[in-house]
């Protein structure tokens, strides 16, 4: 075999390769969009916590959450995971409006993608029934939309629209020989 035909045939091994891997790798817009779905499920999770309190006290609640920064009244805070964008008060509960953010990464080198999104969702704690219902929010102006590749609808990520109290389980109670136990039979 020729030198042209060697460096031919390795290119063309190359290609098919990069082309292989390239092709099993899930796209950077899909990494993004779980990122930003697994963002919303983890602010599930946190505000579940505080959902007593937020319905007798939301702003109180809200300024004591340390990882949700308050947006309200225009201030430039920059980006951040969770920002408040509305609390709203009724007679049958409290919604809070926030813009949840996500962001992948792939690749190295030439092949290196990073994607930010954003998208807006309300939280809604119904005094009725211990839930949280998630909900799609319009973004409207409170959001920079510039400053992020993609503001996704809700509507298009995959994740829990209601959490209860069948989503966290209470802990299970362990005893240890000897010591002070305070588990039923215990």
């Amino acid at each position: 075999m020729s030198s042209l035909a060697g460096r031919i045939a390795a290119g063309a091994v190359l290609a098919a390769t990069v082309g292989v891997l390239a092709g099993c790798a899930p796209s950077i817009g899909t990494l993004m969009r779980d990122s930003l779905a697994d963002s919303v499920e983890d602010a599930q999770d946190v505000l579940w916590e505080d959902r007593d309190q937020m319905i007798e006290d939301p702003e109180a609640t809200v300024a004591g959450l340390d990882f949700i920064v308050d947006a309200r009244g225009g201030a430039d805070t920059g980006s951040h995971l969770y920002t408040l964008l509305a609390v709203e008060e009724a007679g049958d509960g409290v919604a809070l409006t926030l813009a949840v953010e996500g962001g992948a990464e792939t690749g190295g080198g030439l092949w290196y993608q990073q994607s930010t999104a954003v998208t807006c969702v309300d939280f809604v704690f119904p005094e009725a029934a211990a839930e949280i219902r998630t909900e799609g929010a319009a973004c409207g102006d409170a959001v920079d939309a510039a400053s992020y590749d993609e503001v996704v609808p809700f509507s298009d990520l995959q994740v829990r629209e209601t959490v209860t109290a069948a989503d966290h389980p209470p802990p299970i109670c362990q005893c240890h020989s000897g010591g002070d136990c305070d588990c039923p039979g215990g």
